[in-house]
């Protein structure tokens, strides 16, 4: 897959330009923990999840299950004033 459209119509591509701007790659702590000491930048690479950010409408498309598979899509919602009330700190400042 070279390329694919956004449901705001945006062509998302996913080849051409290196580093690829809206290319990122996520990786699980458990993942990177296991990688942390002896990893290769190659080994990070393919422990990672593939998504891409759609520069004009922020929806990302998430590789779960790899590239060659259906992606999942994840819509912005409208931002608000976030107010972190009701967290609970565990391990308070003394």
């Amino acid at each position: 897959m070279a390329k694919f459209r956004c449901v705001c119509g945006q062509l998302i591509s996913t080849s051409g330009e290196i580093p690829n701007p809206i290319e990122w790659h996520c990786i699980s702590d458990v993942n990177l923990g296991r990688l942390v000491d002896d990893g290769t930048a190659d080994d990070v690479y393919h422990a990672s999840t593939i998504f891409y950010r759609c520069p004009a409408s922020d929806h990302l498309w998430v590789f779960w299950d790899g590239i060659d598979k259906s992606p999942s899509l994840y819509s912005p919602t409208p931002k608000t004033n976030f107010e972190p009330e009701g967290i609970i700190e565990e391990h308070p400042e003394s």
